[in-house]
């Protein structure tokens, strides 16, 4: 095994370790944002390296983990700092809110911002997710996505892959943030807009040129393939998140499964059976947990996307037949 994967190896175990200490939802999603494996291979080198590893992941968890555990027995100012969960917020936005909460709190951290945006001639023509101002006067952005999608034609590569809404392309995606998006802080437009957010938030006042940036990305999510044994793209991680799609003409293997709504999303559910009362769109699949019942309530077990058979993605991306593997792993476990 090599060095990579013994960390992912190892980052993976230290997470559902914490993850199984851990009560409160939203410090249990906290954990998941810091820990889980990048949904977008870091190695690739279209990258050039900004793009943070599984290894890095697992030593920012270490170093949260005391953090964590004294936040989840007064979780209050995560939850003041995500705002309540019934409030309409695009899940993107959600995420961003617990990378900054996390990011902000290093003890070489003077100031943080999220959402700025950078114009140029009247025009924006980008914006910083997480911005970072260090005590030594260093300024790291951070490029964040969280995504989820759907591997409806796997012979197609990265073009097959969708997103439960049919513009949300994995390609489309993959472009921007491994080129537009991580080097906006190396262009005049995004160096002038961090130069003016630190002469405002941190009193440092220096040219854009003489600015030193640091310029990252993360990446999270899920990938839902046809069966357990279909590979994913090149460009995923070879440790990404994974689940099954199916319709809804078929019938959910037996067992408890339980409706996932909003930051619901956000890592491995565990809790009541009861579902949630937050918005969720009737026209999207249908995120579910196959969940299983203990001592700690109802920790998922597995999880799928169920999409409407007469969905408008189905017709441009038609289904695949059942593929052996998944029905002989089906039948094992009599679904």
């Amino acid at each position: 095994m090599n060095d990579a994967a013994t960390a992912q190896v190892n980052g993976s175990a230290a997470l559902d370790a914490l993850l199984a200490e851990l009560h409160d939802p939203e410090v249990r999603r906290l954990a998941w944002t810091i820990g889980a494996p990048s949904l977008f291979d870091a190695t690739d080198p279209r990258w050039q390296g900004r793009l943070r590893d599984d290894a890095w992941s697992a030593r920012e968890l270490s170093r949260m983990r005391d953090s964590l555990l004294a936040l989840d027995r007064a979780p209050a100012p995560l939850h003041a700092a995500l705002g309540a969960p019934a409030t309409p917020l695009p899940l993107g936005h959600v995420f961003e809110r617990f990378v900054r909460f996390w990011q902000a709190a290093r003890p070489e951290v003077r100031a943080s911002t999220g959402g700025l945006v950078v114009r140029e001639e009247g025009r924006t023509v980008g914006e910083f997710d997480v911005v970072l101002l260090r005590a030594d006067g260093v300024v790291e952005t951070l490029e964040v996505t969280v995504k989820f999608y759907l591997n409806l034609r796997p012979e197609l590569g990265i073009a097959g892959c969708i997103g439960p809404r049919s513009f949300d392309r994995m390609a489309d995606k993959f472009a921007k943030m491994s080129t537009r998006q991580t080097a906006l802080g190396d262009t005049a437009a995004g160096r002038a807009a961090l130069a003016r957010w630190c002469a405002e938030a941190g009193g440092a006042t220096c040219s854009a040129d003489s600015l030193i940036v640091l310029n990252h990305a993360l990446s999270r999510g899920y990938v839902f393939h046809p069966d357990a044994a279909t590979p994913g793209p090149i460009e995923l991680s070879p440790t990404h998140q994974r689940g099954r799609w199916q319709t809804d003409a078929r019938e959910l293997p037996r067992g408890l499964w339980r409706a996932l709504a909003g930051r619901e999303w956000l890592g491995p559910w565990r809790g009541p059976l009861a579902e949630s009362a937050w918005m969720s769109d009737p026209a999207m699949p249908r995120l579910v947990a196959r969940v299983i019942e203990d001592d700690e309530g109802h920790p998922e077990c597995e999880r799928r996307f169920v999409v409407r058979s007469d969905a408008g993605l189905l017709r441009a991306f038609p289904e695949p037949p059942e593929h052996a593997a998944w029905q002989c792993l089906n039948e094992r476990a009599g679904g």
